[in-house]
Parts: C-alpha cells; structure tokens; sequence
C-alpha cells in the first residue's frame, strides 16, 4: 500500500469518526431528553392524582363532618323535645326537631353517594335508631294521655342516651378514613352495634 492510499483511507475514517460521533452524540442527546420528559411525565402524573386523592379526601371529609353535626344535632333536638314534652310544652322543639330531620336527611343523601361501605354501614344504626326514636316522639306527640307519655318518653330518652356510643364508632370510622388517625381505637367494633366504650 502506498503512502497515498493510507492517507486516504486514514482521512475516510477519520471522517467517518466526525459523522459517527456527531450522530452517536445526537442518538444519546435524544435518549437522555426522552427520559427527562418521561420523567417529567411522571412527577406531573404524580401530582395530579396526589392533587386528586386530596381532593377526594377533602370532600370526604367536608361530608362526614356535616354528617356527624346533623347525626348529632337530629338526635340533641330530639332529646330536647321528649324533655320537652315531659314538662308539657313542646311546640319550639317540635319545630327544630323537623329542621334538622331534614338537614340529616341531606346530608345522609349527599353521604350515600361517597362515603365508604364501612362508614354507611354503621351509621345505618345510627339513622335507624334515630327514625325510631322519631316515630315514638311523633306518637307521643299525638296522644291525649300525659299519664302514659312519661314512660314512653323515658324509654325514648334511653334510647336517644344510647345513640351517643354508636355515634363514637361512627365517627373513629370517619376519622379513620380522612386520615385524622393512623389507626383504629381497641374499643372500636362496629359489629357491636349499642356497646359503650
């Protein structure tokens, strides 16, 4: 081989080399900013469904803190009502006790379509006693015989008294749920249905 012909061939790899590594150099370029947009991707996919999971959360909550005051308060008129009546006037707290039936009867709406199974499951009992109690107050309400109202309205009283320990179930559940506690209390037991803590 002459002198001539390896400074040719020398010179076509040499130019080669240049294209190889500028391509090479593109080809590597391209991966890593590939994966810098996937990555990217990733972290933004990320936020959004952390963006969404608080979003939920917050709306969970936001429910069941309007369904534990309008448990609450339905049951607090309630008793306010059959003491009420025990004493002979009522009409006030009839009134209230009818408001916030229907608030309870909102929110309970607006909780079936998100609140957990757990969560509508145990307060189901709650909603059932309640609807008890209501259905006595009313009766009570329309009888004409005050002698026999003080017992009834007792039993009711118990009752109303005995909602208080289902409430606390209900409400561990829910704080459970929205994250204000990493777990659930040793008394909880939702099975137990009227057991205190």
């Amino acid at each position: 081989m002459s002198g001539a012909t390896v400074s040719v061939i020398v010179a076509i790899v040499g130019v080669i080399g240049t294209l190889a590594s500028a391509v090479i150099t593109q080809v590597l370029s391209q991966r890593a900013e590939t994966r810098r947009s996937e990555r990217e991707e990733r972290v933004r996919l990320a936020e959004l469904r952390a963006s969404e999971d608080q979003r939920k959360i917050d709306q969970l909550r936001a429910c069941y803190v309007q369904l534990n005051a309008d448990d609450r308060n339905y049951r607090d008129a309630m008793l306010a009502y059959a003491y009420a009546l025990k004493s002979g006037t009522a009409e006030a707290e009839a009134a209230e006790v009818g408001s916030a039936r229907r608030a309870q009867r909102d929110t309970r709406a607006e909780a079936q379509l998100i609140a957990s199974d757990e969560v509508l499951r145990i307060e189901s009992r709650v909603n059932a006693q309640l609807t008890v109690a209501y259905k006595n107050l009313m009766e009570i309400a329309g009888e004409s015989d005050l002698s026999a109202h003080q017992v009834r309205l007792s039993q009711v009283i118990e009752l109303l008294d005995s909602i208080i320990a289902q409430l606390s179930h209900v409400r561990a559940r829910m704080r459970y749920e929205v994250g204000a506690t990493g777990e659930l209390p040793d008394w909880y037991s939702p099975e137990a249905g009227l057991t205190t803590h």
